[in-house]
């Protein structure tokens, strides 16, 4: 799978969200289309954020709509808002979260 099976703002706003290592791999699953994956592996310097081509082994998931998961990721929505409102949802090993430094993708 291709970059170009992705929505192109998500892959981008998390290249420029992910951008400091958390040591370990988050898979972004795209709602309405389980082949759309996006796969951030933390244990890199820095952060490789790439397609995938299923959601594969990753110590936390994220599962969203793709425009709940861009705000999410790019800050035009606070993280914990989408989260707290069910809008997304996250399963796996929770203290992935605690070791995230999000910047803004703006």
């Amino acid at each position: 799978m291709s970059d170009a099976n992705i929505p192109n703002p998500l892959i981008a706003a998390a290249r420029k969200t992910f951008t400091e290592p958390f040591g370990a791999v988050i898979t972004l699953l795209v709602e309405g289309d389980d082949n759309k994956t996006i796969r951030i592996d933390g244990r890199q310097t820095p952060p490789v954020v790439s397609a995938a081509k299923s959601a594969g082994k990753a110590d936390c998931v994220w599962r969203a709509a793709p425009d709940i998961l861009l705000r999410a990721i790019s800050g035009e929505r606070g993280f914990e808002s989408v989260y707290v409102s069910g809008r997304l949802s996250i399963s796996g090993d929770m203290s992935v979260m605690a070791r995230l430094n999000l910047k803004q993708a703006k």
